[in-house]
């Protein structure tokens, strides 16, 4: 089944327009420096034209917070600009706040002291040597075998997708809520369908697409992002990256890229209803996956060289998967999802998006959500799901076989065929 992943922006009413002077406090102008550093979007000249004709301060601007952007990547015709606002707020009244653009190029170095003859060095860890070639390509066999088979033995399930929508129509991380989008989410037979319940409490019916507000949707987040990396149509380009830790367990980490011309991730675009814009982009990422199964459980994207005249900047994503109880058996499903977007009005959105209360799908199962309005969402999920960890130690690769259906860690059906394998037996003595 040709599965494609699909992640679409719609936006609706967030456009500031622009007054003829834009007032700004020291937050927002490091904001606005730093997403034109990353966005690239305008020139040095564009910037500075726009700091010294349509800025004013509301509060002083200091040499301190000058260099540490110049550090940061800001050029000089920028940081002429900021000298002249620097110069026009030096009168104004200095308001105490944390150091908003610390650097470790202006930083204080603190690294020798006084004393007794000790020196302090952060030194970052040294990862372990990567697997041989032999070794990677047993690894990536196994992981195409896993992703491969995943959608047609996933089992046939209903969740509970929690959207937590956030957005800086600066286009820097100054993020204020839209709220929480609550959907039911059914999987059955390798689709995926979504309806929304609850919009920041309100009661609705609604297709995820189809919701305003603002912000970012995106969808796919089961078997088709990972089929599309592996599918041999996407002919990815595959190689090594490092090793990672995620929940408490070392994993290999791969880095990947796929072509525009063999792409199946389209990015949507609408600044009003029916007004819809979308392209297919190239992209590229990270999958995480265990040395020893194939067992994958992190991967994260990026779309790579949208057009400079589509709305859309920039889109990441990121998807964690972890083993969950579904009506007793354990299977490998995505528990979060991390979504980033930019536009070319500087509006940034985040979408930080959680999959709970999975149950078994059945012709005859009724599934019961809280539809109370005045129910809050569930808490987020603890950092130790969906943090990085250090490196510890050197990671041991086994000759084991890799997961595939069938493969349970305890007695079932044999419909769960992502449960962690059963280990195998020691050699004889």
């Amino acid at each position: 089944m040709n599965m494609k992943f699909r992640l679409g922006l719609l936006i609706f009413g967030l456009v500031l327009a622009m007054q003829a002077q834009t007032q700004m406090n020291i937050a927002q102008l490091v904001d606005f420096i730093r997403s034109s550093i990353a966005l690239k979007q305008q020139s040095d000249k564009q910037v500075a034209n726009y700091l010294k004709k349509d800025v004013t301060l509301t509060e002083r601007l200091t040499d301190k917070t000058i260099e540490d952007l110049r550090a940061q990547g800001a050029e000089p015709k920028t940081l002429e600009a900021l000298r002249y606002l620097r110069d026009q707020s030096a009168n104004v009244k200095q308001t105490a706040s944390p150091d908003l653009t610390h650097s470790l190029d202006t930083a204080p170095d603190n690294t020798l002291k006084s004393g007794p003859a000790t020196a302090s060095i952060g030194v970052k860890p040294v990862q372990p040597p990567p697997p041989n070639s032999v070794q990677q390509e047993q690894i990536l066999d196994s992981m195409r075998q896993y992703a491969m088979s995943y959608a047609s033995s996933m089992p046939n399930f209903v969740c509970v997708r929690v959207d937590r929508r956030f957005v800086d129509p600066r286009g820097g991380d100054a993020y204020h809520s839209l709220g929480t989008v609550l959907s039911k989410v059914t999987y059955h037979d390798g689709q995926e369908s979504y309806k929304v319940y609850s919009d920041n409490g309100r009661l609705v019916d609604a297709e995820l697409g189809g919701m305003g507000g603002g912000g970012a949707r995106s969808s796919g987040e089961y078997a088709g992002l990972m089929r599309s990396i592996f599918d041999p149509k996407s002919n990815a380009e595959i190689t090594w990256a490092k090793w990672g830790r995620l929940r408490d367990r070392t994993m290999v980490v791969f880095n990947y890229f796929i072509d525009s011309g063999h792409s199946s991730f389209s990015i949507d675009y609408g600044d009003s209803p029916g007004d819809d814009q979308r392209i297919i982009t190239a992209y590229k990422g990270l999958v995480y996956a265990d040395a020893n199964t194939g067992e994958i459980d992190r991967i994260t994207f990026e779309a790579v060289d949208i057009p400079a005249s589509f709305p859309v900047r920039s889109a990441t994503d990121r998807v964690d998967y972890d083993l969950v109880d579904i009506g007793g058996e354990k299977s490998v499903l995505p528990i979060a999802a991390l979504l980033h977007m930019s536009t070319a009005v500087h509006q940034t959105s985040r979408n930080e998006i959680e999959f709970r209360n999975y149950h078994k799908y059945g012709s005859n199962s009724i599934i019961r959500y809280d539809t109370d309005p005045n129910a809050p969402p569930p808490p987020p999920l603890p950092d130790s799901k969906t943090q990085e960890q250090p490196v510890t130690g050197t990671p041991t690769i086994k000759p084991s076989a890799p997961a595939k259906p069938g493969s349970t860690s305890t007695p079932s059906s044999g419909s769960n065929p992502w449960s962690l394998p059963t280990p195998p037996p020691p050699p004889p003595q």
